[in-house]
């Protein structure tokens, strides 16, 4: 009687832990010889390929490839019994080709009466954004501090010319060439001021008019411009339903939209795709002050595009202003500065994947206003 009742709380033992892998909203598997041996519901989602799929592939093809290397190392010290941090982040691809911030905790075993490892991911994208967000910010402080005064001063200067532009047109009467010439310096003004409010977005300095908006009708009147352009892109557009509302200034939303855009297609040398994408996303909850108005609830818009992609070195330097990896003759305005600067004076975030020769990927969260 005693060895049933053992047996059967063996049972409910094994049935509860059986449940709670099986339910767990981390990706759990099992490593011996390269290969997974097991994985839960999570993990094979991730993946997208069945626990069959799984044991035909080493292990280190679902990580980035700059990660590889590092793991599969780690990976056979572990089996080896050398003492290793069990926590460390990486790099993992998922299904759709999506490269995802991840923690992996990673502990020696037993399966099958053979070495190999319990393995233990969890996404931590939104703590990784939040925590470079944070870290750009404060590089940046300076800069948009000096790029702010500057715009300021320019402003000032451009209306003292404007004004005298004026006065001169009134004097000359209907002379030809004056007025042509009255006519360019106009017009070189006009361009000024467009980038120093594009300097003032950049240095969150802007007087911006806000309102609830729905992004997904924003993109739509941007999208009206952008299909004028006569470039083969083809261009993918994924809106959601049901997309919470955003508190920002119209003007300025279009205006990251269009970058975002025009960006993108710039990449792209003959032909090739663009994709806008939104979607409603919660946050993780910060382990630390990294992001001092956090709130959980975001509206995300993704740019994604095929071109020519970025490399890491410049990667490091794209908000920053007048910086561009395109011909200088090509190269218009602010770009990616203002969009910085215009999302974070709204409280956003902004993520910018890329590769050399494998396309871009720019992200923006903007809180929603519910």
């Amino acid at each position: 009687m005693e060895q049933k009742l053992s047996y059967e709380a063996l049972e409910a033992s094994h049935e509860k832990y059986r449940s709670l892998v099986e339910n767990a909203n981390d990706s759990i598997f099992v490593v011996q010889d390269g290969f997974v041996k097991y994985a839960n519901p999570k993990a094979l989602e991730v993946s997208g390929a069945s626990i069959e799929q799984l044991g035909k592939l080493h292990f280190t093809e679902y990580l980035h490839p700059e990660e590889r290397a590092l793991v599969a190392e780690r990976h056979m010290r572990r089996l080896k019994g050398e003492q290793l941090p069990s926590v460390y982040p990486i790099r993992i691809k998922n299904r759709q080709g999506e490269i995802i911030w991840s923690e992996l905790n990673s502990v020696m075993i037993q399966w099958e009466g053979k070495p190999a490892t319990l393995n233990v991911i969890r996404e931590i994208g939104g703590q990784k954004l939040l925590e470079e967000n944070a870290f750009q910010t404060e590089s940046l402080s300076a800069l948009r501090t000096l790029a702010g005064g500057l715009a300021h001063s320019l402003n000032n200067l451009l209306m003292g010319i404007q004004g005298r532009v004026s006065l001169l047109s009134g004097l000359i009467g209907s002379e030809d060439k004056p007025k042509d010439y009255l006519q360019g310096i106009e017009a070189c003004v006009r361009e000024a001021t467009r980038l120093t409010k594009q300097v003032e977005g950049f240095a969150q300095s802007g007087n911006y008019m806000v309102s609830d908006l729905d992004l997904n009708e924003v993109i739509e009147a941007v999208l009206k411009d952008f299909g004028r352009i006569d470039k083969p892109v083809s261009l993918e557009i994924h809106f959601a339903s049901g997309l919470w509302k955003v508190a920002a200034d119209r003007t300025q939303m279009e205006l990251v939209i269009m970058n975002l855009l025009l960006n993108a297609w710039q990449a792209i040398d003959q032909s090739g795709r663009v994709a806008i994408s939104t979607e409603n996303v919660i946050m993780p909850e910060p382990r630390s002050a990294v992001h001092a108005q956090y709130t959980p609830n975001y509206v995300k818009c993704c740019v994604q595009d095929s071109g020519c992609g970025i490399s890491a070195e410049d990667r490091s330097r794209i908000y920053e202003p007048f910086f561009t990896t395109k011909d200088m003759a090509r190269h218009r305005g602010l770009g990616l500065s203002s969009v910085y600067g215009i999302i974070k004076n709204h409280n956003g975030l902004i993520d910018i994947e890329s590769e050399v020769n494998a396309g871009t990927r720019a992200s923006i969260f903007l809180p929603a206003a519910l």
